[in-house]
């Protein structure tokens, strides 16, 4: 589900040739509000994605999020153009021409200061994060690696994946306590002790009867639970977030119903275990 993000020099130049309104024939609805918020969307002419809106399987990468294949749009018109038969291709590309001669002398600039600075800062950082972790790192053939290149959901996945393993190493400790009393019997045994000199010690005060019951039966099943609500909690927010500037992403969208049903689910059957 990766994809690249356009470049700033693009950005620039299809805001500066916008005149701050979407381009569909007729429509005059700002793209950035009196409150500098982009309240548009930068969409893609021939979809960025397999499975989008005139995806084009001969582009490239670069060509997807080229200036070429750009348009400002409502989010109203957005969604109305993704009908395929009636917005080919052309036609988008005609709205887009028609639109920018209008605006050719327009002096509109978008305020992108703190956007570019906020992109020069993370580039940087995440150059850091994989050079600290790999070049730079104590113990580099112990490390623990990072992904800083992998996407949002990649992330989420290997976090998911995480919860699995500690799930099964739990499950491992839980299984080897059951056994303990089982395992001192036997080592009584083998030194010819007599094991019914415990019989008369109750369950509850014998050490190793049920060790760490309550742990492996409340609380790491309810702080697994626990994590694993978040986390689809954060994966709803984000996609939430995302769609807003990517709409045609087809596959975010199929993701974000599937995790929106998972969290409605967990909303109204979760419980903590007691």
């Amino acid at each position: 589900m990766a994809r690249l993000t356009p470049k700033i020099d693009v950005i620039r130049a299809l805001f500066a040739r916008s005149g701050n309104q979407c381009s569909f024939p007729g429509c005059q609805q700002t793209l950035v509000n009196q409150k500098n918020q982009f309240v548009g969307q930068i969409c893609h002419i021939e979809a960025a994605m397999h499975g989008g809106e005139r995806y084009n399987k001969n582009q490239t990468d670069e060509q997807r999020r080229s200036y070429e294949n750009l348009i400002l749009l409502c989010y109203p018109h957005h969604i109305e153009t993704n009908d395929v038969e009636e917005y080919t291709v052309q036609k988008l590309q005609q709205f887009k021409l028609m639109h920018e001669s209008l605006f050719e002398k327009s002096d509109f600039k978008i305020d992108e200061s703190e956007l570019f600075k906020l992109m020069s800062e993370m580039e940087k950082y995440w150059e850091g994060i994989e050079r600290l972790n790999t070049i730079d790192h104590t113990f580099e053939e112990l490390a623990m690696r990072i992904n800083t290149k992998g996407s949002f959901f990649e992330i989420i996945e290997s976090a998911n994946a995480a919860i699995k393993g500690l799930e099964n190493l739990l499950n491992g400790l839980h299984e080897s306590d059951k056994k303990l009393i089982e395992d001192l019997n036997t080592l009584l045994q083998r030194k010819e002790f007599d094991r019914t000199i415990f019989s008369d010690i109750p369950y509850y005060e014998n050490p190793f009867e049920y060790r760490n019951w309550e742990a492996h039966n409340l609380g790491i099943p309810n702080w697994l639970n626990r994590l694993r609500i978040d986390l689809i909690h954060i994966e709803v927010k984000y996609l939430e977030e995302y769609l807003k500037t990517n709409s045609n992403d087809l596959l975010a969208k199929k993701r974000l119903e599937l995790v929106k049903s998972s969290l409605s689910d967990l909303a109204k059957n979760a419980t903590h275990v007691d």
